[in-house]
């Protein structure tokens, strides 16, 4: 199991992968303020990263920054993995970026509905150690604990 792994491990398209992952996660540390706001990363096919634009002007400016954005990625990267960037029109595709969670905002807690009137009493009338009972145990105790 061990040396399969080791191989795949160490298969360069994984390792490839990898750091595509990565760069998709640090998009914005990449590219910087100015050109992460414009840019949404679409994908790569080979050694081609595909970026999208909102609007034709944002798409234009991203061609100009074409070698710049290269650049950034690659010492990214710390080798050479793309050698050309596309730019494409969003055009209803989702970035990538929006499927990561966002570190920076907080969690926020949902409200709890109020409190449903004869709570707890089904819990006599339950088997202690099913597992339905220790749900009921929980789903009760959500309610009896402080709410923020």
């Amino acid at each position: 199991m061990n040396e399969a792994l080791s191989v795949v491990f160490s298969n360069e398209a994984y390792r490839k992968q990898r750091f595509v992952a990565a760069l998709w996660q640090n998009w914005q540390a990449v590219l910087g303020e100015d050109l992460a706001v414009i840019a949404m990363p679409l994908g790569h096919k080979g050694d081609q990263l595909i970026i999208g634009a909102e609007d034709n002007m944002a798409m234009q400016e991203l061609s100009l920054q074409a070698p710049e954005i290269l650049e950034r990625v690659n010492a990214f990267m710390g080798e050479d993995i793309f050698v050309k960037v596309k730019v494409a029109l969003l055009l209803g595709q989702r970035p990538l970026r929006s499927h990561l969670p966002q570190r920076e905002s907080a969690l926020v807690r949902p409200q709890l509905p109020p409190r449903p009137p004869g709570l707890g009493m089904l819990a006599s009338s339950m088997d202690p150690d099913s597992v339905v009972a220790r749900c009921y145990e929980a789903y009760v105790a959500m309610f009896s604990r402080k709410r923020d």
